[in-house]
């Protein structure tokens, strides 16, 4: 089994929450654990990082709840109107920081940050930092 940097770790499961927004998008049906499963290269779910099952599964577990706050802290913009990329990106780290506080918020939102200088235009990276600094409520950060 390979081992992943917590860092590439939240890249594939940003991109396991991009597909899913694509079949969102598409209204297409699709199952969840095979979405996770294909990003991995995996044969079955128990060979995904347990990191990345963690932060996907809160993702998908807490939907409607993560598409409220995000919501909410849109200004001029509706989430739907919004990039995959972006959704998946912002979904990503919302389940880390706000729900599965896996590391500190701090980190939580540069590495969010580091993916959308990655994936997304040129300064979009600013909208994603805004977004989930007023998302991810501060937390204490008690280990690894």
């Amino acid at each position: 089994m390979t081992n992943y940097t917590r860092s590439a770790e939240r890249e594939k499961t940003m991109q396991a929450l991009y597909q899913v927004f694509l079949f969102i998008e598409n209204k297409e049906e699709f199952d969840a654990t095979e979405v996770i499963d294909n990003e991995y290269g995996a044969k079955s779910i128990e060979e995904v990082p347990l990191f990345s099952k963690c932060v996907y599964t809160i993702a998908l577990d807490k939907f409607d709840e993560i598409k409220e706050t995000l919501s909410s802290h849109l200004v001029n913009w509706t989430f739907d109107r919004l990039d995959n990329v972006a959704k998946a990106i912002l979904f990503e780290a919302m389940s880390e920081g706000k729900y599965a506080h896996l590391a500190p918020r701090k980190v939580v939102i540069s590495q969010a940050v580091t993916l959308a200088k990655n994936y997304l235009k040129e300064g979009d990276h600013r909208f994603i930092n805004a977004v989930l600094d007023k998302s991810i409520p501060e937390y204490e950060f008690t280990g690894k």
